[in-house]
């Protein structure tokens, strides 16, 4: 956690991407629901980017302090 890359992130919203997506279709499996796929992925994509943008910053920052501690004990 303290060495976050942008490409973790991707990785890590595009696999709560899959598991929303999967949600979705086990809704649809076992409850009988439904849900329109248009708004399903809008929504999805919504909740994703929020999640990543709120990770992106909040990784990035504890790497900075992470960092900055590091520089400052040498």
């Amino acid at each position: 956690m303290r060495d976050a890359t942008p490409g973790g992130t991707l990785l890590g919203s595009a696999v709560l991407f899959v598991i929303l997506w999967e949600l979705r279709s086990a809704a649809g499996l076992v409850l009988g629901v439904d849900i329109n796929g248009t708004g399903y992925v809008i929504a999805s994509i919504v909740v994703v980017g929020l999640v990543a943008f709120g990770l992106s910053v909040g990784l990035f920052r504890l790497s900075a302090t992470v960092l900055n501690e590091r520089r400052s004990e040498r």
